[in-house]
């Protein structure tokens, strides 16, 4: 299926305007069905749908790990993945919980992540051995940003990449921010790619939830070409992961553990 559709756009520069040819991004939906029963609709980019469909599924605790899928089929005309699970059962009791209380509040937040890495158990990252110069940092960017053609005639996708601190191992892109990461997880479960020892690499804003979707994987490393939110930052923090962000050109602010950072 085409990530991309050329439409007629009319364009206005001052006081004159034309007619011309523009690409759109497909904006598509997948119905995720697990053991016949309907789980979710997502809107995505029409490429690697059962990385995606595996990513997704692993992030919110449906499955541990690939072992447990006994088949994925991609229906992209009906936009339909079918997975079979290796149990009739599945566990939807942490599917799409309520991350953040009501009464929540982002300047006290040390009791709040203690309590999600509890009851998640989710560890603060212990690996220090991970390092990346600042130099590769700058050429990896340019690398991942450079990537998709989609984004350079559309503008519309995001992108996320896995990187070993010298090259892209792997590299994803979608409308959603959190889909390409979630791509990225899948295809690493998929292909048994180590993630304690990579560094993320991400075109989009960094949010609460993106960290904690890599920090769940031990991913140590995060670094965004764009802003992160005051709560990431504080949960990074908390996890022991060091977040880079505003990565232009020969510049960049190291927000929590710049240790790992040459």
């Amino acid at each position: 299926m085409d990530k991309t559709f050329q439409i007629k756009v009319t364009k206005y520069d001052g006081k004159h305007s034309k007619v011309v040819d523009e690409l759109a991004i497909c904006e598509y939906p997948l119905n995720i069905f697990v053991n016949g029963r309907h789980l979710a609709v997502l809107l995505c980019t029409p490429e690697k749908l059962e990385e995606l469909t595996v990513g997704f599924l692993i992030f919110h605790g449906i499955i541990k790990s690939y072992d447990e899928v006994k088949s994925v089929k991609i229906d992209e005309k009906m936009g339909r993945a079918e997975v079979l699970l290796n149990c009739e059962d599945i566990d939807t009791s942490n599917y799409l919980k309520q991350v953040l209380p009501h009464n929540f509040n982002e300047q006290d937040s040390t009791e709040f992540f203690s309590h999600i890495m509890n009851s998640l158990k989710i560890g603060r990252i212990q690996n220090e051995n991970v390092h990346v110069k600042g130099e590769i940092i700058y050429d990896l960017m340019k690398k991942s940003l450079s990537y998709s053609d989609a984004f350079r005639n559309t503008g519309g996708v995001h992108c996320a990449a896995l990187c070993d601190g010298y090259n892209i191992v792997s590299i994803c892109e979608d409308i959603a921010r959190h889909n390409a990461v979630d791509k990225l997880l899948g295809k690493a479960f998929m292909e048994g790619i180590n993630l304690k020892d990579k560094i993320l690499f991400l075109s989009s804003r960094v949010s609460f939830e993106m960290v904690f979707k890599i920090a769940r994987f031990g991913v140590p490393i995060v670094i965004s070409k764009s802003a992160p939110t005051y709560l990431s930052i504080k949960f990074a923090e908390a996890l022991n992961v060091t977040l880079v962000g505003f990565v232009r050109e020969r510049r960049m602010n190291v927000y929590t553990n710049p240790q790992r950072i040459i």
